[in-house]
């Protein structure tokens, strides 16, 4: 992956060092994900009325659920892994096409009271220019953004995997970026 990329064009020691920064960011990375993961999970009992225990005991459950699920695909080989992926990808693909399904289905007033209406020229124009509140600030906003680009080393990741990994690691960083921010960006327009 990276760090055996990182290890042989840098040497042994930068590599070592760098693959412990990274397999670190990674841990670190996984658990932001997973808290994420937990407290969305927890929003939607919590609006249907099935919180387990409290809301953050629900949390702490439904995050230990998690890793021990990841645990199981991770103990059970690349090839499970890659599967996952695949099952992932399209959970993630159907999201964002209810997304944008989504705004296209007309607004009731019980949505209305809530801020969320069709498109609408007068909406897009007042969203269109940055707005930050409570102290909020372009970079805090951007780290928002940041997580998506997380993914984008994921081809590198298996660069042991792959036919060409000279030809498919550039061109797909490349597209990564290019779907990322063309889906960001789609999105921002839609709200």
């Amino acid at each position: 992956g990276a760090y055996y990329l990182i290890s042989r064009s840098l040497g042994p020691e930068f590599g070592g060092s760098i693959g412990l920064i990274f397999s670190f960011a990674n841990a670190v990375a996984v658990a932001m994900y997973v808290v994420g993961f937990a407290e969305t999970v927890v929003d939607i009992l919590k609006e249907n009325n099935v919180l387990m225990v409290d809301p953050i005991s629900d949390i702490r459950i439904v995050g230990c659920i998690t890793v021990v699920v990841l645990l199981g695909i991770t103990v059970a080989g690349m090839e499970w892994e890659t599967k996952a992926q695949v099952v992932l990808l399209i959970i993630l693909l159907i999201g964002i096409a209810n997304f944008f399904i989504g705004t296209v289905i007309r607004s009731t007033i019980e949505k209305r009271s809530k801020g969320f209406f069709n498109y609408q020229a007068q909406v897009f124009v007042e969203n269109f220019g940055p707005s930050f509140r409570d102290g909020e600030s372009f970079f805090s906003v951007f780290a928002i953004f940041f997580p998506a680009a997380t993914g984008i080393l994921a081809g590198a990741n298996i660069s042991g995997d792959l036919k060409d990994p000279q030809a498919a690691i550039p061109k797909g960083t490349m597209l990564a970026i290019f779907v990322t921010a063309l889906t960001y960006i789609a999105v921002a327009i839609c709200i």
